[in-house]
This record gives structure tokens, sequence and C-alpha cells, in this order.
């Protein structure tokens, strides 16, 4: 009888670790925002997710089953009601996310015995720092040369931005402003999604502006720069921009630019038709500022730096 017993108590712990049940309950955060709060059984796609970044192996063999992972695994809730079902089972356990929020987690059994309602609460943030100067206590423009730039995580902060944030240092090669005591500066860089031409990041040669706002170096603006064959700073002509550089005194001038600098025609195809070179001529690279040879655009005229500096300062005293 004393087996028998235990095997029965054995039975009834394996069906029981093993029964699925549908749980049916109310997550909601407690700020009622409809933000999607994602309710995942044994944070399977978390760990999934990470075993993929880490293990390229894994990726290339697994990462077709993610959507299934999603679709079996997760659900949320509906808003604003809050109410959400799940299958899964007794013993496994429910984890509730939303981002910016502290993660809950709980038995399925508890969420059923205790009729668990779960409310999100936000996470600890830091403010962000308010900063109301316009003009900058100090300008710095330099030719910079990129040292590091590393990205900044903002989720430490309230509320959302919709700017990244990166830590740049660099290193300056030569003056056109105030003095900066050292030979390389850090700084911080906001950019909202900016294109390839447009981003900093892609370049190793910059000039740039840095401004003092409320104590903290900020960036203002940039051109990418190269040398000249006679050892100077220089760009070449952006078309897409150009209408904006409106200066009678600052116009672009003939300069013949270091051997090196040249850009491709079309990134993605080494041998563009002539339709597409005609295109390109007429739009990105006018023979007015550049001469086409075996598919490379080489830069015939564009500014000194020493003019970009004066171009900016004219362009951003009449924007203020």
């Amino acid at each position: 009888m004393k087996t028998i017993f235990l095997f029965c108590i054995v039975l009834a712990t394996t069906f029981y670790k093993s029964q699925t049940v549908t749980v049916r309950g109310i997550a909601k955060d407690s700020l009622k925002i409809n933000n999607i709060i994602g309710i995942v059984v044994n944070d399977t796609i978390r760990k999934f997710r990470d075993k993929a970044f880490k293990d390229e192996k894994f990726k290339s063999e697994n990462w077709n089953k993610y959507e299934e992972l999603v679709k079996n695994f997760s659900t949320s809730p509906d808003f604003p009601n809050g109410n959400y079902t799940i299958t899964a089972k007794l013993t496994d356990t429910l984890y509730f996310y939303k981002r910016r929020y502290i993660t809950q987690k709980y038995k399925v059994a508890d969420i059923i015995k205790n009729n668990i309602k779960v409310i999100l609460a936000p996470a600890p943030c830091v403010p962000h720092k308010k900063c109301d100067q316009k003009i900058p206590s100090k300008l710095y423009a330099f030719i910079g040369k990129r040292i590091e730039v590393t990205f900044i995580d903002q989720s430490k902060y309230c509320g959302l931005s919709l700017d990244s944030e990166y830590k740049a240092e660099y290193k300056i090669e030569q003056e056109f402003s105030d003095h900066y005591p050292n030979s390389s500066i850090f700084f911080t860089v906001y950019d909202h999604n900016s294109q390839y031409e447009y981003d900093f990041r892609n370049y190793e040669t910059i000039l740039i502006f840095v401004g003092e706002y409320c104590g903290d170096l900020i960036k203002d603006y940039f051109f990418p720069v190269y040398k000249t064959k006679d050892g100077r700073w220089a760009a070449p002509i952006d078309t897409y921009v150009e209408h904006y550089y409106k200066s009678d005194q600052f116009v672009p001038t003939n300069i013949t630019f270091d051997k090196s600098v040249a850009f491709d025609l079309l990134t993605s195809n080494k041998n563009p038709s002539k339709d597409q070179i005609a295109q390109l001529k007429k739009i990105k690279f006018p023979e007015k500022y550049y001469k086409i040879e075996n598919g490379k655009a080489i830069p015939i005229m564009g500014r000194f730096a020493e003019d970009l500096v004066k171009l900016w300062k004219e362009i951003s005293g009449k924007n203020k």
C-alpha cells in the first residue's frame, strides 16, 4: 500500500507539472499609457534573443523559429482594460515587461490561485538636465580627427528622446575660434537619424563647431573636410545643401584636393550605366564642381576651412 501511495503522489506531481492551462488575467501600467506590455512565458524570448546575438551558429540555425516562439509563448493585454489570455503550464512563470518599467514575474499557479492583478510601476530614472541657454558661452571651431565615438544608452533618463546621444573624443588638428586648453576634446552629440552623408561618425576628419551650453560641450554643426594638394583643409561642394549657403562673400572656389580625395559614383554599383552617370552628374556631382574619371567623382571646387567657419557664423547669425 505504501508503494502504491508513493507512486500515486509521483504520478500526481508529474501530472501537475505537465498540466497546461489557459491563464486569464489583468496587466496594466500605473500611468495608464498605451504602450505595449509584453507577457512572456519563462522569459523565453529574451533568452532566445540573447543566445542568438552571442552565438552566430545558433542564430543561423534557429532564427527562423523566432516568430513561432513569439506566437506560442507571448501575448499582450488589451488597452485600456488590460485583459490578457495566454496558455502555459501551472509551474511556468509569466514575465511582464514594458520599456522603462520595472519587470514583474509570477508563477502561473499563483496568478490563478490568488487572482493576481499586475500593475507595472515606472522604473527609477534620471531627469534630463535643463538648459535654456541659446547662445554658447564659448564656441570651439576646429578641425577634429576622430579618436572615439561612444553610443550612450538613454534608457536611464526620464521621458523619451527622438535623438540618439553620443560621447565623442576628437584630436584637435587646427583651431579657428576660441582656444581649447587641451590637444583633445570630449563633447556630446545629439543626432536624429541622419542619413549617411550627414552622420558625423562616417568621417575620420571634420570641421566641427562645439558650443558650451550650461557648462556642457555640445556639437552644433560639422563639415566633412579633406586635405588639399598644398596641405590645407577644405570641403567639397554638397549640392543637396548648397542652396542654404547663400553668401556673396564665401562662394565656392577652385581647389586642388589631394589625389586621394575621390568618391564612388554608386557605392552599390562599381560599373554604373551611362544613364546613371548622367543623373549623378546632374544632381550630386555636376561638372561645375566635379570631374568624373573611372567611376569616381573628383572634387575640383569647394571651400577652405577658414571660409567655412566664416560662412557658418554668417548663416547661424542670420538664423538667430
